[in-house]
């Protein structure tokens, strides 16, 4: 857990940095938030002249499934989405953000920072992309970390009180004893305690090390670093694969396949991505800060400098470019 809040500490000294980098400066920014119940949902509003202007977008068709969505960072970090097989916007934004970005998979749900860090806590809010200005609460979270549920309706993080918390999008926060690590496929959360990793009050893997991360796959398997520095992957308890973290990507979170087979590692301006044991592809290694896997794991978007581009990394090789620059990218 000490590696985890360490490795924390670093991505909120990221925060800061893109804070002061960026032009312009202006966005919404957080009221002061709530730990026990979702913030009250502001009015509807006209629409201004600039968010008109967004959702009109076109860009090349990228021939795989899902929707794209990424906080741009030349219209004050704007969350926009496009649909990958048209490349095509849609004009469900959020028009100011603070550039970073967690998105829910499947729904139409994500998290968007609205503020700096502050007392190593970072003031977020949900929206439902459905429509833009539905907005779902204001909380702040430790060092930033974030987690939602398989199906996209529930999301968990840690307070500036090390407290867990639980929250059914639209509903209530329920208050957890520890801080979340993972939602289980039956939308259980996973509690990282040590070496164990706990749900229920029952210890469900038990690893050689600290475990600094956890994350259910879609088809039911179970990826954990330990240490900070190993990638491993189980079937129910059994260990399936593993693979070493290189020391320059230890620190942030790796963004998982769907099937935890393979990862994506950030380091200082690259992208790697790193085959746990399983991944049927080939590794590949490109400029760029951040990253997300398509549905199908057969694509990975990867924001770079001045453009968004997409790697088939599934089958004969294939890339696509978007002339657009993002801050921070999801994939659902």
């Amino acid at each position: 857990r000490d590696l985890l809040i360490v490795a924390a500490i670093v991505l909120v000294v990221g925060f800061a940095a893109a804070d002061a980098l960026r032009s312009g400066g202006s966005f919404e920014r957080a009221p002061a938030p709530t730990e026990t119940e979702p913030a009250a949902v502001e009015p509807v509003e006209e629409p201004t002249e600039e968010e008109r202007s967004l959702g009109r977008e076109r860009f090349p068709r990228v021939p795989t499934s899902g929707t794209v969505i990424f906080t741009d960072t030349g219209l004050d970090c704007a969350v926009r989405e496009f649909a990958t097989p048209s490349g095509r916007e849609f004009g469900n934004v959020v028009a100011r953000s603070g550039c970073d970005l967690w998105v829910a998979p499947v729904t139409a749900k994500v998290a968007v920072r609205l503020g700096s860090p502050t007392d190593d806590t970072v003031p977020f809010r949900f929206y439902d992309l459905t429509s833009s200005r539905r907005n779902l609460g204001g909380y702040r979270a430790l060092f930033g970390f974030i987690v939602w549920s398989r199906d996209g309706q529930r999301a968990a993080w840690c307070g500036g009180s090390r407290m867990g918390f639980d929250l059914e999008l639209g509903g209530a926060v329920k208050r957890l004893d520890e801080c979340p690590a993972a939602y289980t496929p039956e939308n259980e959360v996973a509690f990282a305690i040590e070496n164990r990793l706990v749900v229920e009050g029952r210890t469900v893997l038990r690893a050689d090390g600290g475990i600094t991360f956890a994350r259910f796959g879609e088809d039911g398997s179970l990826a954990i670093v330990v240490d900070g520095s190993r990638l491993e992957r189980y079937e129910g308890r059994r260990l399936t694969h593993a693979a070493e973290i290189p020391a320059e990507a230890q620190g942030a979170p790796p963004t998982l396949s769907p099937d935890n087979c393979a990862a994506l590692l950030r380091r200082q301006g690259f992208v790697d991505l790193l085959d746990v044991g399983c991944f049927a592809g080939a590794p590949l290694s490109v400029p760029g800060h951040a990253a997300a896997w398509s549905p199908d794991a057969e694509w990975i978007a990867v924001a770079a400098t001045e453009e968004i581009v997409f790697y088939r990394v599934g089958g004969e090789r294939e890339v696509v470019r978007w002339p657009v620059e993002a801050a921070e990218i999801g994939w659902r």
